[in-house]
């Protein structure tokens, strides 16, 4: 029975060095090995002895016979004996020995009666060695038995000690040869145990960390417990509301800045053509050539209000003022009018950011929560903007950034993503990026690094996910024929044939000297009779089945709809083969015995014939693909042909198959002897 340890407080132990994406079960017990040696099979009683037996009964009454007669038999011819030697000595003293005979004679009978004793108790002696032999034979059995079970309990014991002493939960890690990490659905108590266990392991392994949530929902709260716990400094900035200590845009160059508004303002839509963002920059950097070296939200909307007739402004000075009326003549800023209100509408929600600059960014843990105030315009544009402050942060070489996490990416959009990704992969930053639903911008970017897929509730969704895990070929059986049938044909036939011949010739000659006359008569009769039977007797059979081959999911849509919540099941790379695992996230794994915090090589499973329980892998993982020569061996139709169904073309049990020279002898299950 497992031990169950209390741990006072088991949170501080996820923050302990080694990346871990959450744990996977490995059933110890499928390496118990059965103890090799048969049990001793039962001793049997000695055939001669049931034969003796068989003997015994068989010639007891015949013995007693035989016993008495002789015996008596021989008395009595003694005792005739000894009356005819008593009668030829009569008259004398002596009797002539007729006393031996007499005694003779009881001798021969008692050894008659004797004999008929010992026949009529050969049986009782026959049974009584039986049972003795029986006795023994069980004694014996039982020895041997129980000398056998000691030695398998011994042999149990030290099998059990040893798995035992295995890990029973082992990390799960991503590939040192990946930088990224998508996880794809979930609800939001199965991405906040994620983030506990992932992102504890990603800050005691690569150190700082920056996490932007933009799901309103505050999921990095247990993390930001953790690194509280383990004395790591923790920022945390909710945006809006705070916006005003943080510099989105700081210390950037003049065409930085515009670039990263333009890129913020236009985002993923599709309306506006290249013309339209090119004069927004163009118009931008003219601002912001007049305003550097002094950038800023505030002072760039000052610009903006300056142009459309609101000259007044506290943030800018009167030769900054003057010099913007000389950009553009009063005709021109009426024409630039709608532009110019439609930038600034952009860009209004922005104006307090920076005006109470922190030190953001260089603490152990920042986190960038949005906040829940639904779906606008200004979010839009912060979420595009924060996007953009992370891909500045991550070019910056002297950024202490060991990990970058993104909560709710799914409508970042993908060539954001895209850069993201690059920047993280050539700089050695692990990217973990969160998508709710795998649609739209997720499916554009899923497979730049390693898929986690957790509980997926649309079925179009987890239809896609399966078609990203993969599908494999296989043969199964798909009919079965059997076709028994036969005939019988008896005919009997009967044929009779008479016939009859009769005939008559009669001839008369004269002459002068002779008379003759000649009669004859002849008669002949014939009768044929025949019986003709035949019997035709006849069987067929047909005995088939057909196999045909299967393009299956490895995965099935509905086991990604029926996830648990802390489930999840990871695609990655191992090697040059593909590799799906079934991940366990629940924090709460640490308090249970036999955990491993860094992953664990397994050992391979014995074989099935020694297995207590056979199985060919552990059920937790399972290889999707092998890597594949790019010149395949070429194989005959008839090697295709066994692989599919082996002993295909053999004739049928019940048919014998033509046998050439000498084979050898085989036992009742077919086993050679």
């Amino acid at each position: 029975m497992a031990e169950i340890v209390s741990y006072p407080d088991p949170l501080p132990q996820l923050a302990t060095p080694g990346e871990r994406l959450g744990w996977i079960f490995n059933d110890r017990n499928l390496y118990l090995r059965r103890y090799p040696e048969p049990p001793p099979p039962p001793r049997r009683v000695p055939a001669h002895l049931y034969e003796r037996l068989m003997r015994a009964e068989r010639w007891a009454t015949k013995g007693i016979l035989i016993s008495i007669c002789v015996g008596f038999g021989l008395a009595g011819l003694l005792v005739c004996c000894g009356g005819v030697v008593s009668m030829g000595s009569a008259g004398s003293d002596d009797d002539g020995g007729g006393w031996v005979y007499s005694f003779l004679a009881t001798l021969v009978s008692i050894g008659g009666i004797g004999g008929a004793v010992i026949a009529g108790m050969a049986p009782l002696i026959a049974r009584s060695s039986i049972e003795t032999a029986r006795q023994q034979a069980q004694h014996e059995y039982h020895q041997a038995y129980a000398a056998w079970d000691g030695r398998r309990r011994r042999h149990d014991m030290q099998q059990r000690r040893k798995v035992d002493a295995m890990c029973e939960w082992s990390a799960v890690t991503p590939a040192a040869s990946t930088r990224r990490v998508d996880i794809i659905g979930g609800t939001m108590y199965g991405w906040e145990a994620v983030l506990t266990v992932f992102g504890g392991s990603l800050l005691a392994t690569r150190g700082g960390m920056t996490l932007v949530d933009f799901t309103g929902e505050a999921l990095c709260g247990e993390l930001m417990q953790l690194g509280v716990t383990t004395d790591r400094t923790v920022q945390e900035y909710r945006l809006p509301s705070q916006l005003a200590q943080l510099d989105l845009v700081g210390g950037l160059k003049p065409d930085e800045l515009v670039d990263c508004l333009v890129e913020a303002m236009y985002g993923d839509a599709q309306g506006p053509s290249r013309a339209d963002r090119s004069q927004d920059s163009m118009l931008l950097r003219e601002l912001c050539g007049v305003l550097a070296p002094n950038l800023g939200m505030a002072r760039l909307l000052a610009a903006l209000r300056v142009l459309t007739d609101r000259p007044v402004q506290d943030a800018l000075t009167p030769q900054e003022t003057a010099r913007l009326l000389d950009l553009r003549s009063g005709g021109s800023r009426r024409q630039m009018y709608q532009q110019l209100r439609r930038i600034e509408a952009l860009l209004h929600p922005l104006e307090v950011m920076g005006a109470e600059p922190g030190d953001a960014g260089n603490a152990d843990l920042t986190c960038l929560i949005a906040d829940s105030g639904g779906r606008n315009a200004q979010n839009e544009l912060l979420k595009d903007l924060l996007v953009q402050w992370l891909a500045r942060r991550v070019l910056r070489e002297s950024a202490p950034t060991g990990s970058l996490v993104i909560i709710g990416a799914d409508e970042v959009h993908h060539r954001s993503i895209e850069m993201l990704s690059t920047l993280c992969e050539r700089r050695g930053i692990r990217l973990v990026l969160f998508f709710g639903h795998l649609r739209e911008e997720s499916l554009r970017t899923i497979g730049g690094g390693e898929v986690a897929l957790m509980r997926l509730g649309n079925h179009q969704e987890a239809t896609q996910a399966a078609d990203f895990i993969g599908k494999g070929h296989r043969f199964v059986l798909s009919q079965l024929t059997r076709t028994l049938g036969g005939n019988d044909t008896h005919t009997l036939a009967d044929t009779y044939s008479e016939s009859e011949t009769e005939g008559g010739s009669s001839a008369t000659s004269r002459s002068a000297l002779t008379f003759s006359s000649q009669r004859g008569a002849n008669w002949s009769k014939t009768r044929n009779w025949s019986q003709t039977e035949s019997l035709a007797k006849g069987t067929n059979w047909s005995d088939a089945r057909s196999v045909q081959r299967v393009y299956e999911y490895t995965v099935e849509p509905q086991v990604l709809q029926d996830l648990p919540e802390y489930a999840m099941i990871l695609v990655k790379a191992e090697g040059r083969c593909s590799v799906v695992q079934a991940v366990e996230v629940d924090p709460a794994i640490i308090t249970l015995p036999r955990v491993s915090m860094t992953p664990v090589e397994l050992e391979p499973l014995p074989d099935a014939v020694e297995a207590v329980i056979p199985a060919s892998r552990q059920p937790s993982q399972v290889t999707v693909s092998w890597p594949q020569p790019l010149a395949a061996r070429r194989t005959s139709p008839h090697q295709i042909a066994g692989q599919v169904l082996p002993g295909w073309g053999a004739a049928p049990a019940n048919q014998p198959q033509q046998v050439y020279g000498p084979q050898p002898r085989r036992g009742p299950w077919g086993e050679p002897r």
